[in-house]
C-alpha cells in the first residue's frame, strides 16, 4: 500500500468539538482536507478554526470547515449527518470516530439505573442501553457501516476509516469497567475488518491512546489527570492519529498505542503496534467448513458489498 494523501480529501470527524476530535479535524485542515465538525456543542477554539476555514472556500481549492450539530448516540442523527456530509462535500473519504465519554456517574456501572439518583440510563429502555455503549461503542460502529457500504458502492472514493480506542481496551481497573468494555469493543471490531484493505482499498485502523490530557478530565468526578501529570496534548495525540491515517503500515485493521512515557523533564512520545497476535492460541486451526465459509463470504461481499 502507498502512503494515502490527505490533501483534497474530505472527512468527517465526531466530537469534533474538543479535545482530540478538534485536534484531529485541525489537522486534517492543514494537511488540505476538508472536515464536517460533529458534536453537541463546540468550545471557542472549535468555532474558531470553523471560522478559519469557511465553507464555500474564499480561495479556489482550499480546506473548508463546516459544524454539524450531532448526538452519536442517536442513529438518525449519524444518518442525517452523513446526508449532510454529503451535501456539503459530494463525497466522504474519511471518517474518524473520535467521540467518547469516560464512564460518567450518568452512565456508569457503579451508579445503577433505577437505584443510583445520579444515573440518567433508563431502567425500562427496550432494547436496553448504557448511554457509554451507545457513544463509545455503537456509535463508531454504526457510522463505520453506514461510510464502508459508500466505499464499497463508491470504489473511486479511497475509503479511510479510523476509530479512536485506549489502552483501556486491554488494561483492566474496577472503578471503569463499562469505559474499558466499549473501548475493548471497538479494538476488536476494527480488528475484524483489518482484511477490507485487500478486498477493498478500504483502510481500516484504531489508535489507542494512553493518557490524554483534554476537556474530558475537567468534572470534578473525573480529576484522574491533571496538568501535572505526564500525558499527551491532544494536538500530540492528533499527530499520531494523522500518521496512522496516512503511512502505508498501518490501515490494515491496524491498532496502534500512543502514549507519553519518560518523565515532565524528559517526556517521549511512544508509538507501537499493539501486539495482539501474541494472545492467539497456538492450537486454533480453522476447519474446512470455515475455510469454505469465509471463502464464500468474501466472494459475496466483492461482488455485492453490504448489499447482498
Amino acid at each position: 500500500m502507498s502512503t494515502y494523501n490527505l490533501n483534497g480529501k474530505l472527512a468527517i470527524v465526531t466530537g469534533a468539538g474538543s479535545g482530540i476530535g478538534h485536534a484531529v479535524a485541525s489537522m486534517l485542515l492543514q494537511a488540505g482536507s476538508s472536515v464536517i465538525l460533529a458534536d453537541l456543542k463546540m468550545r471557542p477554539e472549535a468555532a474558531s478554526t470553523v471560522a478559519k476555514y469557511p465553507h464555500p472556500a474564499v480561495t479556489p481549492g482550499a480546506s473548508t470547515a463546516v459544524f454539524h450539530q450531532t448526538d452519536v448516540a442517536d442513529w438518525a442523527q449519524l444518518s442525517a449527518l452523513w446526508e449532510f456530509a454529503l451535501g456539503v462535500f459530494g463525497r466522504v473519504n474519511i471518517v474518524a470516530n473520535i467521540a467518547g465519554i469516560y464512564e460518567p456517574p450518568s452512565s456508569s456501572f457503579w451508579k445503577p439505573p433505577g437505584l443510583s439518583p445520579k444515573s440518567a440510563d433508563s431502567i425500562d429502555a427496550a432494547p436496553g442501553q448504557y448511554q457509554i455503549f451507545a457513544i463509545n461503542q455503537a456509535a463508531p460502529i454504526r457510522l463505520s457501516q453506514i461510510a464502508i457500504d459508500y466505499w464499497t458502492q463508491n470504489p473511486d472514493v479511497k475509503g479511510n476509516l479510523l476509530c479512536v480506542a485506549s489502552m483501556a481496551g486491554y488494561l483492566h481497573t474496577i472503578d471503569t469497567p463499562l469505559y474499558m468494555a466499549s473501548k475493548a469493543a471497538i479494538i476488536s471490531f476494527v480488528r475484524c475488518l483489518g482484511e477490507l484493505r485487500d478486498i477493498f482499498g478500504i483502510r481500516v485502523s484504531a489508535v489507542c491512546p494512553g493518557a490524554v490530557f483534554t476537556p474530558m478530565f475537567e468534572p470534578e468526578w473525573n480529576r484522574k489527570l491533571t496538568s501535572d501529570d505526564i500525558s499527551l496534548s491532544a494536538f500530540e495525540c492528533a499527530a499520531v492519529i494523522l500518521r496512522v491515517l496516512q503511512e502505508p503500515q498501518w490501515g490494515g485493521g491496524s491498532i496502534v498505542e500512543t502514549q507519553m512515557v519518560g518523565t515532565k523533564a524528559a517526556p517521549e512520545i511512544a508509538v507501537r503496534d499493539v501486539p495482539l497476535t501474541s494472545l492467539y492460541p497456538d492450537t486454533a486451526h480453522p476447519n474446512s467448513n470455515y475455510i469454505e465459509h469465509k471463502r464464500r463470504f468474501m466472494a459475496e461481499i466483492q461482488k455485492s458489498g453490504m448489499r447482498a
